[in-house]
């Protein structure tokens, strides 16, 4: 399978993973052939991006690293704690605490941990799909730095819960497709304190969570909010928080920009190493992320185009790829796959939208 955007879908395609509502309905069923009718309606939900089966993508299969059960019911959880919230309720904190243990259980069995997250998600729902991918990316670098169990529990309550202070921020603003005016960005800023009010009224959910999302803004060079605070000042949770908040953001379509791809996302970390993040979690974080996802459409420096089938652990820019075009542009008759590894002299100059 490969990960297609849906302007480039066309009728005939085959579905290849399910694509869920909100609500954790299935809206369309993996396997099915795919029709103008089908595409018109994904398009009024704003889905970006679905998985299609097709002859260049056959036996990719892209493996998310948390259960796909366990994500709906992670999306569904913190749906149901924002509309709470906004209907002057309480937080359930006992189902939101239930999620991240299973999260936290089945990070700690995958023993070597690549991140390919592989979540298709409408623009609307990219409140609860972000906070679950920050959740999730969050625990990978506590994991990667030693934390044991019940601090990364700690961490991930902290990341689920990171943005929950937006519930005070007014939707016109939230959702505003253009840019935010002066008045709105400081309204915006205030959401981490927003956040911490409401987190503290909760005694179950420890200190370092709620000054987690009080903090995941402030910057280690001090240019962060909502206090300024600089390097080691900064809670570690907040530290890490900010990575994975910062990654997941860019890799998600919003209502006022289109996604980049997790290669340019990775060099603006490296860049920022030092400056807004913690450096030596940016170096761990790297090491558990996909440059190039399984399934992504790459040129190489020959001119020639090829799928990503597989990446090298400890070498993640120079995957293994399958040739399907060659330098003129013509689809290949017999596929040949190259380990970028052991070709040095071939390498990926760009990523395409193919």
């Amino acid at each position: 399978m490969r990960l297609v955007r849906l302007e480039n879908v066309t009728s005939g395609m085959i579905l290849a993973k399910d694509i869920y509502s909100c609500e954790g309905k299935i809206l369309l069923a993996k396997g099915v052939t795919l029709t103008s009718h089908f595409i018109k309606r994904l398009q009024s939900l704003s889905i970006g991006e679905i998985y299609i089966e097709d002859e260049i993508s056959r036996d990719i299969e892209i493996v998310d690293i948390i259960d796909d059960k366990t994500r709906m019911m992670a999306k569904q959880t913190l749906y149901q704690a924002v509309q709470d919230l906004k209907a002057n309720k309480s937080l359930d904190f006992s189902s939101i605490q239930m999620v991240i243990n299973r999260i936290v259980d089945e990070l700690l069995r995958n023993k070597d941990i690549m991140v390919n997250l592989s979540d298709l998600r409408c623009v609307d729902e990219y409140t609860f799909a972000h906070s679950v991918n920050v959740a999730v990316l969050s625990i990978v670098i506590g994991k990667a730095l030693g934390f044991h169990e019940l601090r990364l529990r700690d961490l991930g309550i902290g990341a689920i819960l990171h943005d929950i202070g937006k519930t005070q921020v007014p939707n016109e603003i939230l959702n505003k497709p253009g840019k935010l005016e002066l008045h709105e960005i400081e309204i915006m800023k205030n959401h981490p304190a927003f956040g911490y009010e409401i987190l503290k009224e909760y005694c179950e959910i420890s200190s370092l969570s709620r000054v987690a999302a009080l903090m995941h803004h402030e910057r280690v060079d001090g240019s962060g909010y909502p206090f300024g605070k600089r390097g080691s000042e900064i809670p570690e949770f907040a530290r890490i928080i900010a990575i994975a908040d910062t990654y997941d953001a860019m890799t998600s379509n919003r209502v006022y920009r289109k996604k980049i791809t997790p290669n340019k996302a990775v060099e603006y970390l490296m860049s920022m190493g030092d400056y807004h993040f913690d450096h030596d979690m940016v170096k761990v974080f790297l090491n558990h992320i996909t440059v190039f996802p399984v399934g992504t459409i790459v040129k190489l420096n020959t001119q020639e185009k090829a799928i990503v089938i597989d990446n090298n652990r400890y070498c993640p820019t120079r995957p293994i790829v399958r040739i399907i075009k060659d330098s003129k542009g013509e689809y290949v008759t017999k596929f040949q796959e190259i380990d970028l590894q052991k070709k040095l002299n071939i390498f990926i100059e760009e990523v395409c939208d193919e």
